[in-house]
């Protein structure tokens, strides 16, 4: 075994590091800045179009085909959903790949303002690894340096009193695997690489209510995990707490529990919950894991019997560095509680675990009894209001499942529709969670505000925001058309040779069903005890059509068909235009192109530059002008406003 890991690690090393890193060359900007010098080919029919149209073919392909967005710093930390990247020192997939310090670089250079690193004990010094598998390490300090060095040749050395071209923070999710006594070196090497970029404590003159992006601009922000303070541990039987039962309560099961791994790793000792809890002190609970391994049924005390768990597994020194990112695992009852003791919880939780909280407090409202062993969470509005609510106090941090080891991510809108401002990505792979970061993202500095409903409201108390609801939406139609595609690659290698495509459209969102019935309306009805966060998906395809292949030109195609669609508003609404090979069996996407539909430009002729299979742009475009149109408004009395249309070419009238 160990002959055969030392080969596949060979034949890795003996990769060209700009090979393994050709995945991190992403082109979704061209779309919002054309590049000008190199401009693409055009098919004869699609300049026809244009031409008969009454276009300038060089104008039109000059044009940006989205809107750019503008975000400005002064929001409080809450308020903004931020560009970031899951392992990001990994190069391919999660079990084998190889780590570098330069996909750091890279990841920095496209916006993400959130890396991972993975630290861990060697012979050598502290690594950056992914634990517990075949994976290649790379050292913590050479890491560091690559984050230091792009911030400075990108930026310039950092200076408190002068502008610099970056004007929001970098966050570094740090998984800390040294033990207490090697602690002190990750800090000893991250203050020699970031200088006073790192954030090493409270900052003089910073409300800690009211932390904004503008306070820690240009500086780095790390996440170091928090692990409250041991306490007293009484183990035996599950039992519930009432109000004014002053017995402390016993070992309960977590109903937030996940069977994911807690952090990227793969460290099977860290449970997202391990379902064991300790009383607070103050008529609560809280996660017993963290301050050591699970013990077997045979090492339990016996019943009535009291144990002091030893000492947490962040020291001081790193616990500082880490201020205003307290990274904790959610322990049972977090969703309904604001952490006042300690400033700056950041809740760490898995894409599954968080998934499973829009169903569980569905399923266990109908529920009533006041013993009922998850009636602590039963007076809660909707999950995803639940959710909403409490990101606007707390930050969280969305992470894949383990079992993505091919480096396969979810989906970010999902999460982001929950409030989630840190959701993690695998940005090895150019799939749709990737596409829809980017879409996302691009052109800003990585952090975009939420939409309104979700952002922080000053002197509102945690308890009076809870059951606050987002207004109603216009209902909008979207009308588009492809005219033609020009420059298509060639699937599978078929180079200079015909094949079949098609092109397909969607719009997807998401969206809460069957909220809840308001306060003081008695019963909850049926349909509120299935609430949940259901995904809207809006497709359409075209016709299949045979499209010769050029070695140099690419192939080009001809549809002249329009697509329809009528949504409800939503700022997290995103769409998608692919084009596949019609094949026998399962069809091959040949181009991509995707982005939220607020950033599109319409009412006008578009060239969309569509990216092949691993983001980049080899000359793909489709000539598509679009139109969103309010059509009604539904107003609080019930009545409908309707709205005038937009103008859009008259192509689409």
């Amino acid at each position: 075994m160990s002959t055969d890991v030392d080969e596949v690690q060979a034949r890795l090393e003996a990769l060209d590091i700009q090979n393994k890193l050709h995945v991190f060359d992403i082109h979704t900007d061209h779309n919002l800045n054309p590049p000008q010098d190199a401009l693409p080919r055009l098919s004869g029919q699609v300049i026809a179009f244009l031409k008969d149209n009454g276009e300038d073919i060089e104008t039109v392909l000059k044009k940006p085909a989205l809107k750019p967005a503008v975000t400005h710093n002064s929001f409080p930390f809450t308020d903004y959903f931020i560009s970031s990247s899951h392992n990001t020192y990994l190069l391919t997939a999660q079990i084998l790949g190889t780590s570098s310090a330069e996909s750091y670089t890279h990841v920095l250079s496209r916006g993400c303002r959130c890396v991972e690193i993975d630290v861990w004990p060697s012979k050598s010094g502290p690594i950056v690894t992914h634990g517990y598998t075949l994976s290649i390490s790379v050292p913590f300090a050479k890491v560091c340096q690559a984050i230091g060095s792009f911030l400075d040749n990108t930026c310039g050395p950092y200076n408190p009193g002068a502008k610099s071209g970056l004007d929001f923070p970098v966050l570094v999710s740090l998984e800390c695997h040294v033990p207490l006594s090697g602690q002190g070196e990750l800090v000893r090497i991250m203050k020699e690489a970031w200088g006073d970029r790192l954030v090493q404590g409270p900052l003089e003159g910073v409300d800690d209510e009211w932390i904004t992006p503008k306070d820690l601009e240009g500086r780095i922000v790390v996440m170091v995990e928090y692990y409250p303070p041991p306490l007293l541990r009484r183990s035996g039987t599950s039992t519930s707490v009432t109000e004014g039962d002053d017995s402390k309560p016993k070992r309960k099961w977590s109903l937030w529990r996940s069977d994911d791994t807690s952090s990227s790793s793969s460290d099977d000792s860290d449970d997202e919950s391990s379902g064991e809890d300790i009383y607070d002190g103050e008529g609560g609970t809280k996660s017993l894991w963290p301050f050591g391994r699970k013990k077997k049924p045979s090492e339990e005390p016996a019943d009535g019997e009291t144990e002091v768990e030893q000492c947490p597994k962040i020291s001081d020194d790193l616990a500082g560095v880490g201020y205003y990112a307290r990274s904790m695992k959610p322990a049972k009852g977090w969703l309904s509680q604001r952490f006042n003791d300690v400033p700056h919880i950041m809740i760490n939780i898995s894409e599954s675990a968080c998934s499973k909280l829009l169903s569980t407090i569905a399923e266990h409202r109908k529920h009533k009894h006041p013993e009922h062993e998850h009636s602590h969470i039963l007076h809660l509005p909707s999950p995803l209001t639940s959710l909403v609510h409490h990101s606007s106090h707390h930050l969280r941090r969305i992470f894949p499942r383990g079992t993505r080891i091919m480096s396969s991510n979810l989906d970010p809108s999902k999460f982001w529709r929950s409030g989630s401002q840190v959701v993690s990505l695998n940005w090895q792979k150019y799939d749709k969670g990737v596409q829809m970061n980017e879409g996302l993202f691009v052109g800003t500095h990585g952090w975009v505000l939420k939409p309104e409903h979700m952002r922080k409201k000053r002197g509102l108390n945690f308890d009076d925001g809870v059951h606050a609801q987002s207004p109603p939406q216009p209902k909008l139609r979207l009308k588009g058309r492809v005219a033609g595609v020009s420059a298509m690659p060639a699937p599978n290698g078929r180079t200079g040779k015909s094949f079949e495509a098609y092109i397909r459209t969607e719009l997807f969102y998401h969206r809460e069903v069957n909220p809840p019935p308001a306060e003081g309306d008695g019963e909850v009805s049926a349909a509120a005890k299935s609430t949940s966060l259901e995904n809207v998906a809006l497709r359409w395809k075209s016709k299949s059509i045979k499209v010769g292949h050029h070695p140099e030109d690419g192939a080009d195609g001809v549809w002249n068909e329009t697509w329809e669609w009528e949504y409800e508003r939503d700022e997290l609404a995103f769409i998608r235009f692919l084009i596949y090979e019609d094949e026998f069996g399962k069809d091959d996407r040949v181009s991509t192109f995707c982005s939220p539909v607020e950033r599109l430009v319409t009412g006008e002729w578009l060239v969309v530059r569509l990216m092949d299979r691993k983001g980049k742009d080899v000359g793909t475009t489709a000539l598509s002008p679009l139109q969103n149109t309010i059509v009604y408004v539904a107003s609080a009395s019930g009545k409908v406003n309707l709205l005038p249309p937009e103008l859009g070419p008259q192509a689409l009238a």
